[in-house]
């Protein structure tokens, strides 16, 4: 063999052998690193959530290099996840509020020198892994130019530690672990600063989607709850209902996401909500006082987060979402009083109108009426008078007294009649009109049954309109009996007043017209069989004893009425 054929034996022994590490790495080719470098990129271009990427690129390295183990630690907003994939076994996730120990020694070292990072993880690997204490580790930083103080040659090594680069700091490690003893230059020093510098780059991308796309659902959200309070003047009833669904998809996990809003202590809820230790809970804060809450839980475990399985970006949503729906509310319940208190501005606009009109007809009618009872019983007196014009002339008193009772009506409506008051024993004024009325029940197939205090304390007041606030009561329950039916009398006191309930079981009152029940004029009674007048002299002399009247009514079930009258007794 000749010296040159020698020479280039050697040299072709020389080149093999500086091959061979890369060539034992099963021969990867650029084209494999293009296609690991894509896989890894294309991962991150769905918006997930961190721990989901990186368990998809620890399965994925620990798939391309054929190690035994990818451990991911990465720190996003100040908190730190960590995943571990183990051949064999599937990938695990985790997160941490707070730095460990074990993470503070990894985090720490990154504000540091790389050397001082370099003795740290040493430190750290020596003391976890004491069987393999005779092992050398690589520990790789991304290539920027300056000397190396972490390379070690071509020393042996099972594990390779890669620092993950975030713009001109460090935000996590990547470690590779081999089941077989690697040389240093095993893997390619130029591929793993790349891999370090794309792994980087992909998490903050797929942060940066991952944050846009949450926003974009939670913006939704609250767009389409100020769509539907300013588009609907629903009741709360079915505007919370709705809420309550438009929540879950502006969570992370909408499959899994239930929502539910109690208000005055009723539930709107989506159909699949059940009680979980996963929720996250907002109260609603209505005039300053807590009346419910706005609620979502997920039906199954999820990874620890911010807050527990949620965001931090999701609190903030459940509390705008509860403040506005307080707002909402308080906006409503200000245009129904609103509204009512314009309703009874009209009402005591109407009755004073009335009131002044009623007295002028009954001041008007007073003079008339008196000249017809006087004649009518001066001819009465007349001799040689036919029986038939005495009857008749008996007919024109009856409806001239009739006439006059509903100017006096007219005129204690309109106040117009001062109360002659004294003290009075109500219960007694009760056995007198039960017992007035006792023969009408009779006829009606009607059982009135009284259940009156003994103890019952007097009242200051007109004995003879007290009197007709329970006539006129009792006998509008008589007439709502047509066909029979129980009619129920009692009396109780407490807190300053004393109340008398007059209770039936009639038809009861429909719900359009129970605000219009103590109008003067309004009846619901066939002509010739009522003027209109009754609720509406009750209403007047309740009022001019400072006293309050209410009632329930169910129709088809009855009707109660309670007047309430203080007890106040007159002292010289």
């Amino acid at each position: 063999m000749s010296p040159r054929s020698a020479s280039i034996k050697v040299s072709k022994h020389k080149i093999a052998n500086r091959r061979r590490p890369t060539e034992r790495f099963s021969g990867r080719s650029y084209a494999d690193y293009r296609r690991i470098f894509n896989q890894i990129l294309a991962s991150a271009g769905e918006g997930r959530i961190t721990l989901e990427v990186l368990k998809g690129i620890s399965r994925t390295l620990l798939q391309f290099f054929g190690c035994s183990a990818v451990e991911i630690v990465f720190q996003e907003n100040h908190k730190f996840l960590h995943a571990k994939t183990v051949k064999g076994k599937p990938p695990a996730t985790s997160g941490w509020k707070e730095k460990s120990a074990l993470q503070s020694t990894v985090f720490d070292a990154m504000e540091s020198v790389p050397r001082d990072l370099v003795d740290r993880l040493k430190s750290r690997c020596m003391a976890n892994k004491k069987k393999e204490s005779g092992q050398k580790i690589v520990f790789m930083f991304p290539d920027d130019g300056q000397p190396k103080t972490n390379d070690l040659g071509h020393e042996s090594a099972r594990h390779v530690f890669l620092l993950i680069p975030d713009g001109r700091s460090f935000a996590g490690v990547l470690a590779l672990s081999f089941a077989r003893v690697r040389t240093a230059d095993y893997i390619s020093r130029d591929f793993l600063n790349r891999l370090a510098s794309i792994v980087g780059l992909s998490l903050s991308h797929n942060l940066s989607r991952f944050e846009l796309r949450e926003r974009v659902k939670e913006l939704t959200c609250m767009y389409n709850i100020a769509n539907l309070a300013v588009s609907s003047d629903q009741l709360n009833d079915p505007f919370l209902q709705q809420v309550a669904e438009l929540l879950p998809p502006a969570y992370l996990y909408p499959e899994i996401t239930e929502a539910r809003i109690v208000f005055d202590e009723k539930s709107y809820q989506t159909p699949g909500f059940v009680t979980s230790n996963q929720s996250q809970r907002a109260m609603l804060v209505v005039g300053g006082i807590e009346r419910g809450f706005v609620e979502v839980i997920y039906r199954k475990a999820r990874p620890e987060l911010d807050e527990g399985p949620f965001l931090t970006e999701e609190r903030r949503l459940l509390d705008s979402v509860a403040h506005e729906i307080a707002l909402i509310i308080e906006r409503r319940q200000a245009g129904i009083e609103q509204a009512t208190l314009r309703a009874q501005l009209r009402h005591a606009d109407r009755l004073a109108t009335i009131g002044k009109l009623a007295a002028g007809i009954a001041h008007e009618l007073n003079e008339p009426l008196t000249g017809i009872l006087g004649f009518a019983e001066l001819l009465k007196e007349s001799d040689g008078m036919p029986t038939q014009s005495v009857n008749d002339l008996g007919r024109i008193e009856s409806a001239a007294l009739h006439a006059r009772e509903v100017v006096r009506k007219l005129l204690l409506f309109a106040r117009q009649i001062s109360p002659r008051q004294s003290t009075v024993s109500v219960n007694p004024v009760i056995h007198e009109v039960v017992s007035f009325l006792k023969g009408r029940c009779r006829q009606q197939d009607i059982k009135a049954h009284t259940n009156l205090c003994d103890t019952l304390p007097d009242i200051w007041a007109d004995e003879s309109q007290i009197r007709q606030i329970i006539m006129n009561l009792m006998i509008n329950a008589v007439q709502a009996m047509e066909k029979g039916g129980l009619l129920t009398i009692t009396t109780q006191a407490g807190n300053g007043d004393i109340v008398i309930s007059i209770r039936d079981t009639g038809q009861g009152i429909a719900d359009d017209i129970k605000d219009k029940i103590f109008l003067p004029f309004f009846t619901t009674k066939d002509v010739n069989m009522g003027t209109g007048l009754g609720l509406s002299v009750v209403h007047g002399i309740v009022k001019s004893h400072h006293g309050r009247i209410d009632f329930l009514s169910q129709l088809g079930e009855g009707t109660e009425f309670r007047v309430y009258l203080p007890v106040k007794i007159e002292t010289s």
